[in-house]
């Protein structure tokens, strides 16, 4: 478990950078643009693969609750509903307008429907921490930031909902083989 909370310590911790005013461009101007890029970028990577490694060394973990059936069912609707909002926030569209910042609103709901239908430690500590996070750093970038420009058409918004249900359909099938669990039982 010490390995998979070191990981979620880097990796998210690196990432709250934007949610404290003034961290990273102080960061920048300190170390240069390029080396703080590499720096972030390196510590993101150590960071993710300790999670991944920590994840696999702690499972199974202790058992904190057993999740009810519905919380599976939930998650395979709200687990597609992030991946299209992760998608939209590189496509340009209605979505990502709507959203105002679907990257973190998907990880929102991908983090909150693994947390619910997961009952064991070691997950709950993963998606717990990508829950809170994502959640402080979405309120945080609302509080700061102007929506995106309204964009003409709906090409962005069918490319990030057929790539995002793509997605889903290939990680449900991956699933066992990614990440060691089972998502049918």
């Amino acid at each position: 478990m010490a390995v998979l909370i070191a990981g979620l310590v880097l990796f998210l911790g690196v990432h709250f950078l934007r949610v404290i005013p003034g961290a990273r461009g102080t960061l920048q101007a300190r170390l240069g643009e390029m080396p703080y890029k590499l720096a972030y970028t390196a510590l993101s990577l150590i960071g993710f693969g300790l999670i991944i490694y920590g994840k696999i060394l702690a499972h199974p973990s202790e058992p904190v609750w057993v999740p009810p059936a519905w919380t599976r069912h939930l998650a395979f609707t709200l687990v597609p509903i992030a991946l299209i909002l992760i998608v939209s926030s590189y496509a340009p569209g209605h979505i990502r307008r709507w959203v105002q910042h679907p990257m973190l609103a998907g990880v929102v709901l991908w983090a909150g429907a693994h947390a619910l239908a997961n009952g064991e430690l070691a997950a709950l500590v993963l998606f717990g921490s990508f829950l809170v996070w994502s959640a402080i750093t979405f309120v945080a970038a609302c509080l700061r930031e102007t929506p995106p420009p309204v964009v003409k058409g709906w090409g962005g918004d069918l490319t990030a909902i057929v790539l995002g249900i793509l997605a889903a359909l290939i990680l449900m099938n991956l699933h066992m083989y990614l990440f060691g669990v089972a998502i049918i039982g």
